[in-house]
Formats: C-alpha cells, sequence, structure tokens
C-alpha cells in the first residue's frame, strides 16, 4: 500500500510567510509565534516532506529547488482549505481589495472577472490600479496593493501564486503595406516593456532595421496606432482587433517569445474575499489557458 504524507497546514502556512515575508521574525509577529518557534516549524516541515526547502544562507530567505516545487502547491492548499472554511462558516464577504491591473496585457478581460465579483459581493470595496507590470509588483512588494495580474519575464517570481504562457503576434492594420526591405516601423509601449522587448530581439536576431514610430502605455492608443496605419505592433489573441492582420514569417516576421502572465500576492495578507475572488480568476483562466502552478513564490 502506497505511504502518504501528511502535510500539515499550519506548517504549510509558516513556509509560505516566511517566503512571502522573506523573514523569520516578521513571520513570527504574523503568525503569533516566537521566531524560533517559526525556525522549529520550517525544520518539522522539512522532516516531513524529506527534502531541503530552505537553503542555509543567513543573509536572505532563498528556496531550494524543491521548497519551489513545494510552494506553488501550498499556496493553492492553503486557498482550498481557507475557502472551504470560510464556506461552511457562511463567512459574509467584506472589507476593501486593492487589485492591480496591467495596462500592457488584456485589461478588460480582468475587469469583467472583477466586475462578475463586485456585483455578487456589493459589501466588498473595490480598489482598482491600472499601471505597467512591473509598478503594480513593486507596489505589492510594499504591501500598497493585495493582489495583482502582471506579466513577468521571470517564472519562478516571489508571490506568484499562478502563471500561464502566452505567445504574442506580429498585427498590423489589414491594408497596411509591408516593404521586406524597408526599416519596420514599431508601436510600443515604453521601454521596460516585455512586448517591445521581445519585437526588438526578434528584429535585432533577423538583422532587421527598426524605428518606434508611436509609442503609449495604454493598449487602446496601440490598438488604435495599428489600425489608422502607424506601423506593427505586438498583441496576444486577447488584444486583436477587427481590421487587423497577423504578420508571419512569411511576411519577413519572425516569430515572438512567449511571455509569462501571473497572479502575484501574499497569502498572509488574504482576506476571504480576496480569496474568493482567486478562486473566480483561476477558474476564469482556466476557461481559456492550462494554467500551471507555479513552483516559486
Amino acid at each position: 500500500m502506497r505511504r502518504f504524507t501528511n502535510l500539515q497546514m499550519d506548517l504549510l502556512r509558516t513556509f509560505v510567510t516566511v517566503v512571502d515575508l522573506r523573514n523569520f521574525t516578521e513571520t513570527g509577529r504574523a503568525l503569533g509565534r516566537t521566531q524560533p518557534a517559526i525556525s522549529l516549524q520550517i525544520k518539522r516541515l522539512e522532516e516531513v516532506a524529506g527534502v531541503k526547502l530552505l537553503s542555509d544562507s543567513r543573509k536572505k530567505i532563498e528556496l531550494t529547488a524543491d521548497g519551489q516545487v513545494l510552494l506553488g502547491y501550498a499556496r493553492e492548499i492553503l486557498r482550498l482549505n481557507d475557502r472551504a472554511a470560510a464556506s461552511l462558516q457562511r463567512t459574509k464577504l467584506l472589507g476593501t481589495l486593492r487589485i492591480g491591473l496591467p495596462i500592457d496585457y488584456s485589461i478588460e478581460y480582468f475587469q469583467r472577472i472583477i466586475g462578475e465579483f463586485s456585483s455578487a459581493n456589493p459589501q466588498v470595496l473595490l480598489d482598482i490600479r491600472c499601471s505597467r507590470s512591473r509598478d503594480l509588483l513593486a507596489a505589492l512588494d510594499v504591501d500598497d496593493l493585495d493582489m495583482v495580474v502582471s506579466i513577468t519575464d521571470v517564472v519562478p517570481a516571489p508571490h506568484l501564486s499562478l502563471y500561464w504562457s502566452e505567445r504574442p503576434v506580429w498585427a498590423c492594420a489589414q491594408e497596411y503595406r509591408i516593404d521586406p526591405g524597408s526599416m519596420v516601423r514599431i508601436i510600443a509601449h515604453p521601454e521596460g516593456c516585455f512586448y517591445r522587448k521581445g519585437m526588438v530581439e526578434a528584429l535585432e536576431v533577423e538583422g532587421r532595421d527598426w524605428r518606434v514610430s508611436f509609442e503609449s502605455p495604454g493598449i487602446s492608443a496601440l490598438q488604435k496606432a495599428v489600425l489608422t496605419g502607424m506601423g506593427v505592433t505586438a498583441l496576444t489573441s486577447k488584444t486583436l482587433l477587427p481590421g487587423m492582420r497577423i504578420l508571419t514569417p512569411e511576411d519577413g516576421f519572425p516569430k515572438l517569445a512567449n511571455i509569462h502572465v501571473g497572479l502575484f500576492y501574499k497569502h498572509i495578507n488574504m482576506s476571504d474575499a480576496a480569496l474568493k475572488l482567486v478562486e473566480q480568476i483561476t477558474e476564469g483562466v482556466s476557461a481559456f489557458q492550462s494554467p500551471m502552478q507555479a513552483r516559486a513564490g
């Protein structure tokens, strides 16, 4: 008979909190325990799991490869446990949720999910911030936001709960003329955008000349610039609009690298309302992608 390992909930909660707060003492304060007690719980979890989860570095908290594997599962186990407990206790969803959405991704899709959540839970106040992915992650890191949907070029990444990958495509207006020998006019977000980086790298590998002809932080402005024939850009399937066409290697545009999009949060800061919204976002993502549980936090 197969022997099952019981990963105790309190040990998993301590493990996730240590990784999120990056400090044993802060974790002790957050969970109402002493720093030595937190260290003992991590040691106990490692004994039960049979692997080392955190490195021996004294300067900062670092996950081992096995720790990265466990972290994604631990976040999901805790989320399901806490949502189940809240449902059984008929917990009323209250409070304020501070949510970050990326202007460089399909923001309308997540607005719809959040709108449905708001309609079903009118007692929950929503504070939504739309900005660049890297700025949203910085705000989450200092607790200015509770949860963030963000593009990332690092997987695994701190506070990452769920991620999925998409391959952007080159897009231009339906009647836009492509001259293989001419300079490529790029429509892009400002410097630091993952789409922009991908376009530039792909063109430079091919030895193609390029220049940015239109720049805007908002995706709707980029879409309009494409439709008016100002150049080409990189979009995902959800941000392609009628009147656009996809450019392929046959048109002289090499395939673009995948982008990773993730749901980020610190479990210790999550209310019942926040975990319910995470559940709805997870279900929504599952409807159009095959989400992968992150292996780091």
